[in-house]
């Protein structure tokens, strides 16, 4: 049975969690959107990206920060776990980059065998 399940994440600054997604080469749309799952079901999202199966992974501000909706039984081409995981990543990637930078780091990132990302910086002179 198919079902939209709700993903609570700390995720709260929507312009890092548009370059996570960026990042992920991934397309989003933004504004008062309803994300499509199975059978014409619809979860009211703020950002959306559509997948290849058709269906959509949401994202819905709570006040704190951004849940992910989707419909996951129904999207057979995009693994929760993984995205979830990547997403973060990449989100805190984003978050420690731009707060290095503003205060006068260079950063560097590298990203390992095992898909961990090692940031190097250097103070600016």
């Amino acid at each position: 049975m198919s079902h939209f399940t709700k993903v609570q994440t700390k995720i709260t600054d929507l312009l890092f969690l548009k370059k996570a997604i960026s990042d992920m080469d991934l397309a989003y749309e933004e504004g008062k959107l309803k994300a499509k799952g199975w059978l014409w079901k619809r979860a009211k999202a703020d950002l959306i990206i559509p997948t290849k199966s058709g269906y959509d992974i949401g994202f819905r501000f709570n006040g704190k920060s951004y849940d992910v909706v989707a419909d996951w039984d129904s999207i057979n081409d995009v693994d929760q776990q993984s995205f979830v995981n990547e997403l973060n990543q990449r989100y805190a990637y984003n978050v420690v980059s731009d707060t290095l930078t503003q205060q006068g780091f260079m950063v560097m990132e590298e990203k390992t065998e095992d898909g961990k990302i090692k940031i190097t910086m250097r103070k600016a002179s």
